[in-house]
């Protein structure tokens, strides 16, 4: 599905917005995935996105079909109305095309994307075609707990990636084969991209003993041997807003 439709900026402007949603396999429904906010949405990194999704749900045995969706924006170049506004027009568009809803189509956060985009689709959900849905809230997830959001969803993938590795090191063949320790305690790694998996990721790795030596960003990279403090790179990222 390709959506194009038109919001008006804070300056009186209009402006056209072009925006994505496919849903790869309806074998299981709902179909499950993000909505990323980025300039270089198109459809084909769309389509690729939901197929990795289907996959992703049946290599975790979980009962979805895989969807993905994707507006074509810089989300630092709008302020938070107009941003509220494209969501909400967005939803709307879904709505039309019987692209959203609990039992048939389930979005998520994504890059550019957080909860609070997920609460004003909600929203704009439950105010329009699900306001007779007892379960309009489900219509997506990784909502704020003032909608029906559940705790540590903003960390729960960052979370998965420590599991995911410590897990993989208390494998006996790992260990025998590769000549890794069976701890985090001492090693080193690098983190690509300090967004929100990657930040999460870094700090329980940090936190398990592992030491952070780089970070690999789509413009940029750092590295210190001595290690880097996920926390005061955070607190930049926030003050210089990069």
């Amino acid at each position: 599905l390709k959506i194009n439709f038109p919001i008006i900026r804070d300056n009186g402007h209009f402006e056209v917005i072009t925006a994505y949603r496919v849903q790869h396999s309806l074998h299981r429904l709902p179909t499950k995935g993000g909505i990323r906010f980025s300039e270089s949405v198109n459809l084909k990194e769309t389509k690729a996105l939901a197929t990795l999704m289907s996959y992703k749900c049946a290599v975790g045995n979980v009962p979805f079909g895989g969807a993905k969706a994707g507006v074509k924006i810089n989300p630092k170049n709008y302020s938070a109305s107009e941003l509220e506004n494209i969501c909400r027009r967005l939803t709307l568009e879904l709505c039309k095309k019987n692209f959203i809803g609990p039992s048939l189509d389930v979005p998520a956060p994504d890059v550019g994307t957080s909860a609070r985009e997920m609460g004003w689709i909600c929203d704009t959900y439950k105010n329009s075609l699900g306001y007779k849905d007892i379960n309009a809230l489900g219509c997506v997830t990784g909502k704020p707990l003032t909608h029906g959001g559940i705790r540590g969803r903003v960390s729960a993938t960052g979370r998965g990636v420590w599991l995911g590795i410590e897990n993989f090191l208390k494998n006996p063949y790992v260990i025998s084969y590769f000549g890794f320790p069976s701890t985090l305690n001492g090693m080193t790694f690098i983190v690509q991209g300090f967004g929100n998996v990657g930040s999460y990721a870094m700090k329980y790795l940090v936190k398990a003993g592992a030491k952070c030596v780089g970070i690999i960003e789509k413009d940029c990279s750092l590295y210190c041997k001595d290690g880097i403090n996920p926390k005061e790179l955070e607190n930049y990222k926030i003050v210089f807003y990069v």
